[in-house]
């Protein structure tokens, strides 16, 4: 298979994804997994890069978040489908690096490990949402979602209000919620204004 059909197809593979797991009414969580996922993919606001080659998987990153243009798209969904250069942890050191340099100039980054997928115990939600769900996957390759970070703060807040984190796993809360709404607070100076987090500190 040549490389640009690989990119058409995982490109295709995440697409299928959120129409099947991250955008139906999820039957855990009593709200879809993500509440801004369809809206994202009708309104065209999805940017979906697929990394082409083996060279420098941070120089090919850092150029498409240069060329991200905010106004047209809201995520960048980075695809990388030579994971196996990197380890888990490697790859956590990665998105470390890039939250570091730049959190402060208002852009968010969350990283998935093909050796480290959801799985039932923990991310019941992600695993199993809907009892039609029919969505398998036979591609592998990691994931970087890029966001604005201070849209994704006011979005949680949002969601805490109206109960979309109460069936949350706790572990899962603290780890992806929690962290990132202190985060952005911390270089905001703002107070704590997510209610969800005050009830599980």
């Amino acid at each position: 298979m040549s490389r640009k059909k690989q990119a058409e197809k995982i490109k295709d593979d995440v697409i299928q994804w959120s129409k099947h797991v991250l955008e139906p009414m999820n039957k855990h969580i009593g709200f879809p997994a993500c509440p801004f996922a369809a809206k994202w993919r009708k309104d065209k606001k999805v940017r979906i890069e697929v990394r082409m080659d083996k060279s420098k998987y941070e120089k090919q990153l850092t150029d498409v978040i240069k060329s991200w243009n905010k106004k047209q798209h809201d995520i960048i969904i980075y695809c990388d489908p030579f994971w196996e250069q990197y380890s888990f942890e490697q790859f956590q050191n990665k998105v470390e690096f890039y939250n570091k340099t730049y959190n402060r100039r208002d852009v968010y980054f969350m990283g998935f490990h093909p050796d480290v997928p959801a799985n039932e115990e923990e991310h019941e939600f992600l695993v199993d949402p809907t009892d039609e769900c029919e969505y398998r996957s036979d591609l592998a390759y990691s994931m970087m979602l890029i966001q604005k970070f201070k849209q994704l703060y006011d979005a949680s807040c949002k969601l805490d209000k109206i109960g979309y984190y109460k069936k949350w796993p706790v572990e899962y809360y603290e780890e992806v919620v929690k962290t990132r709404q202190e985060t952005y607070e911390k270089l905001n100076k703002k107070e704590s204004t997510n209610v969800q987090i005050k009830k599980r500190s």
